[in-house]
Order: structure tokens, then sequence, then C-alpha cells
């Protein structure tokens, strides 16, 4: 693992303390629409996300106030094939959302690896 962090801190420009991993077994596992915005990540945080195994679909739109809806052409549609590196940093968390759907035809697993930096002094003073 820390081979692999020091290659996706290489492609990223940026230092990371930790990884996250995230099994999806098949198409029927997927992620609500959220933002990695907790304090402990910091303002801007440089996120960046390693798909290993089958290629899903990642969706970004930006936070509209309570109450809005989004319209399906707001949504960008990523595929992240294996082997894929996503960066997201500067005003990302803060603007926008990003979810996994569910994806009937995909039949085999995706391991994504989420590497963030974690600013420990944040997350004690909770």
């Amino acid at each position: 693992m820390t081979a692999l962090r020091s290659r996706v801190e290489t492609a990223c420009a940026a230092r990371f303390n930790s990884v996250l991993a995230n099994l999806y077994r098949d198409g029927s596992d997927s992620m609500g629409w959220h933002s990695d915005d907790e304090p402990e990540l910091g303002e801007r945080p440089v996120i960046a996300s390693l798909s290993l195994g089958a290629e899903r679909y990642f969706r970004l739109r930006r936070k509209l106030p309570r109450g809005v809806r989004a319209f399906p052409d707001d949504t960008l549609r990523l595929p992240l094939p294996h082997g894929s590196l996503l960066r997201m940093a500067g005003e990302t968390q803060r603007l926008y959302r990003h979810d996994l759907p569910k994806a009937g035809t995909v039949h085999s697993a995706r391991l994504n690896l989420t590497f963030r930096w974690v600013n420990r002094r944040n997350t004690l003073s909770r």
C-alpha cells in the first residue's frame, strides 16, 4: 500500500496519510450523493480515487439550494475503468456532490481506494 500511495502522490502532486477502501460487490452496491467535506480534510482537500475492477460510472453535480432539483443535463457522468485515477481538488468538495449509482448491468466487483490527507488536529477537537 505504501508503494501504491507513493505512485498516487506523484500522479496527483499531493501528499496523503489515509486511504479509505470501498468494495462494490456488483452493480447493486452504490454510494449516494455526498461531498467529502469533513472538517478533518481541510478547506480544499485533494482526494485521489483509484478504481480497480469493474468499470462504473461516477457522477458529479453542482450543489443546489435545498428544494431546488437538478436537471439531468446538470450532471457530469464519467466512466471509471479498471486502473483509472480520479483527482478531486480545489473547490470541488465545497461546490459539488458526487455519487456512484447502481448499475444493473455490472456483475463483477470494483474496489475503490480513496487517498486523502486527514488533519489529525481537527479530528481530536470533535
